[in-house]
């Protein structure tokens, strides 16, 4: 029985893909003086900031990712909770079920992006990219939750939205859960479940 879900942020909680893909765009055209179209920049998402720049060949990468991240501040009204994530975590914590985060962002991003929406304190911990040296797809943020939590990987599930977040949950040894609200290149993407919508995520706990 599935006792704890961990989730990503972007892409699994957080509409936010057209507010990073517009920064991204413009940091991009000011740094490489190069236009990129939406569909080139879908693969990144879901990286660090840094490693995402790292990947598009951007030089001066923790300069570059200062402004990635004040730009991407400029965009946050553009970013919404999908439908129905929030009762969904309100019916999971009722019912004492162990929920938390582990994200890509920073704990500066997770601040400005994600905690105006008003649905932090439903989750009962939190890794940011500035908690691990390693990222994903590696296990490493997982392995963190897991030992700061005490939880027990067997009975716990991640809720990811790339194939970065199933191979840091499979090198975690913890099952993944496909948002196939925010799926990016789902085809590439091997996951124990699939959840159309987010209250598939209570049957399989057996909430409904």
């Amino acid at each position: 029985m599935i006792q704890a879900v961990i989730f990503d942020v972007d892409g699994t909680l957080l509409n936010s893909d057209q507010a990073i893909i517009l920064a991204l765009q413009q940091v991009l055209r000011e740094e490489k003086k190069m236009e990129y179209p939406s569909e080139e920049l879908i693969p990144v998402l879901g990286m660090t900031s840094e490693n995402c720049l790292n990947f598009l060949g951007v030089s001066d990468v923790k300069r570059v990712a200062e402004k990635l991240t004040l730009y991407v501040k400029r965009n946050n009204h553009m970013m919404i909770l999908y439908p129905g994530i929030e009762e969904m975590l309100k019916k999971l914590v009722g019912k004492g079920i162990h929920t938390g985060v582990v994200t890509s962002k920073t704990l500066e991003e997770f601040i400005v992006d994600f905690m105006p929406h008003g649905i932090s304190e439903l989750f009962s911990h939190i890794i940011c990219a500035d908690d691990t040296s390693r990222h994903k797809p590696e296990p490493d943020p997982l392995l963190k939750y897991v030992e700061q939590t005490k939880i027990n990987p067997t009975t716990t599930l991640y809720v990811g939205d790339t194939v970065f977040d199933q191979k840091c949950s499979n090198g975690a040894q913890i099952d993944f859960a496909l948002a196939m609200w925010g799926a990016k290149q789902p085809e590439r993407t091997v996951a124990k479940y699939r959840l159309n919508r987010p209250d598939d995520l209570l049957r399989i706990v057996g909430l409904e």
